[in-house]
């Protein structure tokens, strides 16, 4: 248990599931350890690493994991899971992935090979960037090349298949590629609906 998961009401029985995944450090700041980096958190300040390597937290043989959620930092996947309780608490078959601030073809290979056949949900932002992302990691864990750029204009362009496909850049979505593209990926996406991240609409209800 620690104060800070407490504060913001993040439920016991995820706090035992988080047990052996974090440390702490001299203030009391909550430290989340990358292989090559850390995620440092405290209430006045969050860090995230720039990392070819996952933060990891669940089931300790990741072969038994049926479930994988997949996002951007440890707090961020706490906070959902804290938001979102009523949908997951088989906790038992979860496996936690945080890449750190970017996403690179070692995080997509990794799971690729380790964790085939799993189901998966993407946490990433509610914004453009977080769109992205979907997209991204969605298609790297299948195998599949894809390029996305997003110009000066209003437009996010992917190159996906062998075809070229835009998008108005706020409806641009990877369930507005799937049915653009007619590829489903098969994966579950979720979004803060008030706020552009999971862990700021949890501090603004909690702090």
């Amino acid at each position: 248990m620690h104060p800070f998961f407490t504060k913001l009401g993040v439920p016991q029985e995820i706090q035992h599931f988080l047990t052996g995944h974090y440390q702490t450090d001299q203030g009391g700041n909550l430290v989340f350890p990358y292989a090559d980096g850390i995620e440092h958190f405290g209430f006045s300040f969050h860090l995230v690493p720039a990392s070819g390597n996952f933060w990891m937290a669940g089931i300790s043989d990741r072969q038994l994991s049926r479930h994988v959620i997949i996002g951007h930092s440890a707090m961020e996947l706490i906070a959902f899971l804290t938001l979102n309780f009523h949908l997951f608490r088989r906790l038992e078959n979860l496996l936690l992935l945080a890449t750190g601030s970017g996403i690179t073809a070692s995080h997509l290979n990794w799971i690729a090979a380790h964790l085939p056949g799993r189901s998966y949900s993407l946490v990433f932002g509610n914004d453009l960037l977080g769109r992205a992302a979907d997209l991204k990691v969605a298609a790297g864990i299948r195998g599949i090349p894809v390029a996305i750029s997003i110009p000066v204009s209003s437009e996010v362009n992917v190159r996906f298949r062998c075809r070229n496909y835009s998008f108005d850049q706020q409806r641009f979505s990877l369930h507005a590629f799937e049915k653009a593209s007619g590829y489903r990926f098969g994966m579950r996406t979720y979004k803060a609906k008030r706020s552009l991240s999971f862990l700021s609409q949890l501090e603004s209800i909690t702090l």
